[in-house]
Formats: C-alpha cells, structure tokens, sequence
C-alpha cells in the first residue's frame, strides 16, 4: 500500500509529513519556507526525493496559503508575494515526476476536520483557522463551497467597524482586528509600546498574550477582551449568513483551553443580547463554537487527503 506527502505551507515554516491511506503520520517535520520560487521548488523536491528513499510515495498533496485555482497556479499565494502566479502543480509534479494537488490551506484544515477530526458527525460546519491572519473553509452537504471565483472562505476580510473615509480598507478588516497573530499580539504590542513610549521588548507569540491575560495582566486583558469581541461579532455574522452546525476554531492559539473557553463564553454573552439568535438558541438550534480536532496537523493531513481521493480507482 502507498504513501502519500504532504506539504503544509506556512509563511514561516512549510511542515511535511508521510501520511499513510488510513491517516497515520508516518514521519513529519518542518523546514523554513523559502520566499522565492527556484530555492522554495529547490526545497520541497529535494524532501521528496528523500523521503522516497524510505517510503513508496504515491504522490504528493499541497496545502497552501492564497488561491489555488484548479490547475493549482498560485493566483495569490498569501505573504509568499514574489511567487504569485507560481504554476506549482504542474512544476512539481515535473521536478518529482509524481502526481500533484494543492488546496487552500484553510479548505484542507476543514476537510482534514471531517476525515478525522472533530468534523465527522457534520455536513454543514465551517473550520475558521486563527493565525497570522483568519482563514476559512465552509463546508455545505458535505461538500468544500469555493464561491464563484475559489476564494470563499476570507474570514479575516470582514470589515465590521473603523471603516474610513479614505484610506486602506484591510487594515481595520478583521486580519488586523481578531487573527491570533496580525490581530491579538499585535495590539498588545502596540499598546505596550504606546504606553512605554517605545521601551518595550515585543511578544513573539499570542499565547503570551493569552497567558498574560489570564494571569491579570491588565493591559493583557484590555486587549484580550476586545479580541474576543471581535472575533465573536465574526462567528455571529457567519451564523446569521450560513447556519452551520458548528464552527471549529483552528490555528494554535485553539490549544489553549483558557481562550477557547474565553470564547464560549464571549459567544454566549453576546448571544444573548442579540435578539433574533438568542431565539434560536432558545430552540435549540444556535451553531456551536468548538475547538477543531487535529490542530496544527489539519492543514498536512487534508493535503494528504486531497490527493488520496485524486488517486482513487
């Protein structure tokens, strides 16, 4: 029986991992993402063509940040810039000599979610993943909805209030406002180094920010606590426009079980004072907001998947 690679890649790291037909991770690690396309194709075939010496590799799945679009050219490819329009199926697949997919990485999360995760007993559910920005993948009867153009799914494009006369629209969108990264611990270290008028050593991740909140921290829990808002008025919004099942808060700050609770909570606090929702909840019948099951293996594990059902007899 085969194996299959996948690829998981992230502005910072690309993860991979040999994933076995029945979803077993056989052997993962990660590497840092090069930004320019001959040493980030230099980088991935040569991990092909080791792993291949050790595991019969059937092909190869590709999660990735932007839109691919369905002959897997790169039409934007997140904050990987200098590789927009990067054709990487069909470069791949000639430099490996094996069959290629790439899917967006948050669709991938959500089809990893249903395959083995916290998905499998939902046909309409969303996967919202928070980290340097929001992603999202919606799933309706058991299928990934793309939208008309593939980039369904934008969740940190909302833009819910701040909006400006002049000026860019994305910086008070919902990437700059409730991602774990652009949104949470940016705003705290802005907010420190506004109050310490610039001597203050930056967080590097938004767990500290989480930590610090739930220690006390009151300048942590100023900041936290609008995140939550903001990030709840997002789940509010995609409830009242698709109805879902449940959501599956993905991204590594889902780890942490003092936030998600956090956010439940929020979620039920808001909830209430918004009358038509808190109606149907009344019913019985409000989405819920849950942790995604597999965390950060969602995006390696439905890579795997895309080309495992690619190759099907």
């Amino acid at each position: 029986m085969s194996d299959f690679l996948a690829f998981d890649i992230g502005g910072t790291f690309v993860k991979y991992g040999v994933v076995a037909d029945d979803g077993e991770i056989l052997e993962k690690g990660k590497f840092p993402t090069p930004d320019e396309e001959k040493p980030f194709l230099s980088a991935l075939t040569e991990m092909t063509k080791s792993l291949s010496v050790r595991f019969e590799l059937a092909g190869i799945g590709i999660s990735a940040p932007g839109t691919p679009n369905r002959d897997g050219v790169m039409v934007n490819f997140g904050g990987l810039t200098k590789m927009y329009g990067l054709p990487l199926r069909e470069k791949l697949s000639a430099l490996t000599d094996l069959p290629v997919v790439v899917e967006n990485d948050a669709n991938a999360a959500a089809i990893a979610e249903k395959w083995l995760g916290a998905g499998k007993d939902y046909s309409d559910y969303m996967v919202m993943a928070l980290g340097t920005g929001i992603g999202g993948g919606i799933v309706i009867n058991d299928q990934i909805y793309r939208g008309g153009h593939g980039i369904a799914g934008e969740f940190g494009w909302a833009l819910t209030n701040g909006i400006t006369v002049v000026g860019e629209l994305e910086d008070v969108s919902q990437n700059f406002k409730a991602a774990a990264v652009m949104g949470l611990l940016r705003t705290y270290n802005e907010a420190q180094k506004s109050i310490t008028h610039g001597h203050f050593t930056p967080l590097l991740e938004a767990k500290e920010v989480v930590d610090l909140a739930q220690a006390g921290d009151k300048i942590a829990g100023i900041v936290f606590e609008q995140f939550l808002c903001d990030l709840t008025v997002n789940l509010m919004n995609l409830t009242a426009c698709f109805d879902p099942e449940v959501i599956l808060i993905g991204g590594g700050i889902s780890a942490n079980d003092y936030f998600i609770r956090a956010l439940q909570a929020k979620w039920s606090e808001l909830i209430e004072r918004h009358f038509g929702l808190s109606r149907i909840k009344n019913q019985g019948l409000l989405t819920e907001i849950k942790p995604a099951g597999l965390q950060n293996d969602a995006g390696m594990l439905g890579a795997a998947y895309t080309i495992k059902m690619k190759l099907r007899p």
